[in-house]
């Protein structure tokens, strides 16, 4: 939020340097991004008046203008169409240099001298329209420099405002702040509204029906304004702010909004069917036309101004053309109100529509603000509008509105958390500054809550309070007492290893959204999977939160293959959400995950390797890496997950559950990411794993006795699982078979129909040398056990 440093010194007194009050106010908790002057100063650069107009001789398009300077004229040449006689507009005389560099110089237009240049907003760089003359207001003083007349010369602090203070979006909210920082009294505005003898009431009827959404809604009539320019202070106000000027009714409802924190918005009184307002939702296709001329859907949801013959604006974001003033507009009926935070929140989401009105509603505004707001705003319509105000307020409240406030506050609390040795009479002190009531004679104290400060709930919201304004950099440094002990869960531990283990072998780590698209899961053919919806999506990409990590490990290969990226490697060690039942009746089960994609050539283009791409083996020799860590029984079988090629997938289990799935990626999911290559996915379930973590790795000394190999070759059928045999021979080989690997598997023309020949190289060793007899026994018991459980032959 851009605060002028002089609007803030209308309501409290200020000595300090301004960096120096941004530190402060950022030490308070309210965060000072910028300290800037409002323009740049600028030299030779004046207020004119256009005293006389006539066309120039040699060209169509320019105008020749006499400009008053005060005590000299002089004559400018101009292309503007929005001159007239009598305009004040800013002139760069002889020598001014403007803020884009552009040095004025006077120079002959077609035959005619002209002395200097008429500038616009945008070429001043006190605002953005670059289309026109910058009309200044009537009451600018002639040949008054444009620092002083703008006041250029004021200094803006770009304050960020947090969601739970809403008191603080505005010019009093900051100035309270300021006055509690510095000991100063807060100067409120005095509102000095004279009233017409007609009574409100007879004028206009307000009817609330969505009283959820709006507890409260204030309305004044006004009659007679005329529609205007605003005066040069309004103007200088609202540009320091950075708004338009637009003209005096308009200016006043956001002079007020910016003053108070409270969003106003003036309807034309007569273009409102039976001068009546109701405040509802939207009806299911209802259409509204805004100010900015767009025809804009409602849903069922959204709350609405109305009158009887339908919407004239959607409350707290935005105007409808149909109620909005113009120059014909004679009578205005004036709203202040508040509204759900959540519903102008919503609506303005829904319709992206980002207002300063909406800003301030969707972080929740003070109900009794309103009156205060209406009134200073009807004042400032009979001091500048020449407005009639109706004699009294038309004020709806829901039923249920919030009482009063109180917090029991225990004031040896504060230095029993902070650590301090704050007097109780400061605590006191701090609390009326900031207007908040303390009746110290009770025991506790009570505080009651100003109701501008809804943040305010706990007796630790009033002990932060002292210590913010005390000050955080005066609380003094201490250690916490006691012994604590820290470290890693052994979930993490085991994270790490995974990582280090995964990143030496020359992947590198991915991390993607814990959301998803609702039909991405889908997409990958996965059915019957319960998702978990989000209520506030961050886009319509990310809709769900996700149950697998295979979506986003595809989304990477894509974005890097179209990247023309032809070797990726990556891992993702993250969340998934697993719901027990829709809707979430409780949280849902979260287990972390490994997630393992692999694309493209297995090394970098060198000129001693021959370039190969990944193929299924790589992907599983990463799973053996990584299950190595871990003491358990795996078993490794044919898997059935839709993403992977049914022919060239795996499953593994522990005591019966699958905990990994990994394979090629299916032809048709290559086809739907568009991969330019085969690619190789695994997903691995980490938290199932975590209880088995080998809690000590043992190094063996090298062996002392020989190791006796033997070859063994079967014949198999085509469709039997090498894993399944390797499994019987390692129980057959027992504690002798120290290390069987599968070095051949041949289909030809030895080899019959249906069949397959696979080969195996065994090592055999013991704590003594091996005989042959011995190792020859073990061999025949594995041709045995093979012959019998999978009908093998031995070649």
């Amino acid at each position: 939020m851009k605060v002028s440093l002089n609007w803030l010194k209308d309501y409290v007194d200020i000595s300090m340097d301004p960096n120096e009050l941004a530190d402060k106010l950022t030490m308070v908790g309210l965060e000072v991004e910028s300290v800037e002057p409002l323009g740049l100063p600028l030299e030779n650069v004046y207020v004119g008046q256009i005293s006389k107009i006539e066309k120039h001789p040699n060209a169509d398009e320019l105008s020749v203008c006499e400009v008053s300077l005060g005590e000299r004229s002089i004559v400018v040449v101009t292309g503007a169409k929005n001159i007239y006689q009598g305009l004040k507009v800013p002139v760069a005389l002889e020598g001014a240099v403007l803020p884009n560099g552009v040095e004025i110089e006077k120079a002959d237009l077609r035959g005619i001298l002209s002395e200097g240049m008429l500038c616009s907003e945008a070429e001043l760089e006190i605002g953005d329209d670059n289309s026109k003359i910058m009309e200044l207001p009537e009451d600018t003083p002639v040949g008054q420099t444009i620092n002083d007349a703008l006041s250029l010369n004021d200094i803006i602090l770009d304050i960020s405002i947090y969601a739970n203070r809403p008191d603080c979006m505005s010019v009093l909210g900051i100035a309270r702040e300021v006055a509690a920082l510095t000991g100063q009294k807060l100067k409120y505005p005095c509102i000095e509204l004279k009233e017409g003898n007609e009574d409100v009431n007879a004028f206009a009827q307000i009817e609330v029906i969505a009283q959820d959404k709006c507890p409260r809604y204030s309305a004044r009539v006004i009659k007679n304004v005329e529609i205007k320019p605003s005066p040069l202070w309004l103007q200088k106000r609202l540009i320091a702010a950075g708004m338009r000027p637009i003209n005096n009714v308009v200016d006043i409802t956001n002079f007020v909004m910016l003053e108070t924190g409270q969003p106003l918005h003036a309807f034309d009184y007569d273009d409102l069917v039976d001068h009546k307002i109701i405040v509802r939702t939207a009806n299911q296709g209802e259409k509204l036309v805004t100010l900015d001329g767009v025809e804009r859907e409602l849903d069922p949801e959204m709350l609405m101004i109305c009158d009887p013959q339908g919407p004239v604006c959607i409350a707290g974001v935005f105007g409808g053309k149909r109620s909005e003033v113009s120059h014909k507009t004679k009578t205005i009926l004036l709203e202040s109100a508040t509204f759900s935070r959540v519903s102008i929140r919503r609506t303005s989401r829904s319709l992206g529509i980002f207002s300063e009105a909406a800003a301030r509603f969707e972080k929740g505004l003070d109900i009794e603000g309103t009156i205060f707001a209406l009134n200073r705003a009807s004042e400032l319509f009979v001091r500048y509008a020449n407005g009639k105000v109706a004699k009294g307020i038309i004020d709806v409240r829901a039923e249920n509105e919030k009482q009063d406030q109180k917090i029991y506050f225990r004031p040896e609390k504060v230095n029993e958390l902070l650590g301090t040795k704050i007097e109780e009479k400061e605590m006191q002190d701090i609390l009326e500054r900031l207007e908040i009531e303390v009746d110290v004679q009770s025991k506790p104290w009570v505080v009651k809550v100003p109701s501008f400060r809804g943040d305010l709930e706990l007796e630790h919201d009033v002990i932060e309070e002292i210590a913010r304004h005390w000050g955080y950099e005066r609380i003094p440094t201490t250690l916490p007492g006691g012994t604590t002990a820290g470290g890693q869960t052994l979930e993490l531990d085991i994270c790490d290893e995974i990582r280090s283990r995964l990143v030496g072998a020359g992947l590198l780590e991915a991390i993607t959204y814990s959301f998803i698209h609702r039909d991405r899961v889908a997409k990958l053919g996965i059915k019957g999977v319960e998702q978990i919806e989000l209520a506030n999506p961050l886009s319509e990409d990310l809709t769900v939160m996700r149950t697998t990590l295979l979506p986003g490990l595809l989304d990477c290969l894509a974005r890097n293959a179209s990247r023309q990226q032809n070797r990726i490697s990556i891992f993702e060690l993250g969340a998934v959400f697993l719901p027990d039942s829709l809707p979430l009746k409780s949280l849902p089960k979260e287990e972390r995950h490994l997630g393992i994609a692999l694309m493209g050539a297995r090394q970098e283009l060198m000129w001693n390797i021959i370039q190969e791409d990944y193929d299924f083996y790589d992907i599983k020799g990463l799973l053996e890496l990584v299950l190595s860590l871990f003491a358990a029984d795996f078993v490794l079988k044919k898997g059935i997950h839709p993403v992977f090629h049914p022919e060239r997938q795996a499953q593994v289990l522990l005591n019966g559950k699958v905990i990994a799935v990994l394979g090629e990626t299916h032809p048709e999911i290559q086809r739907i990411y568009d991969l330019p290559k085969r690619s190789y996915l695994l997903e691995l379930n980490i938290d199932a794993l975590v209880e088995r973590a080998k809690s000590e790795f043992k190094f063996n000394q090298l062996p002392r006795f020989p190791v006796v190999e033997r070859d063994l070759a079967l014949l198999v059928a085509q469709d039997e699982l090498v894993g399944n045999i390797l499994l019987a021979l390692k129980e057959e080989g027992g504690e002798l078979l120290k290390n069987i690997n599968v070095f051949d598997v041949y289909q030809g023309k030895q080899i019959p129909e249906g069949k397959k020949s696979v080969a195996f190289s065994l090592q055999f060793q013991a704590d003594r040398t091996l005989t042959d007899d011995e190792v020859n026994r073990v061999v025949e018991m594995m041709h045995i056990r093979v012959k019998r459980d999978f009908n093998a032959e031995i070649r």
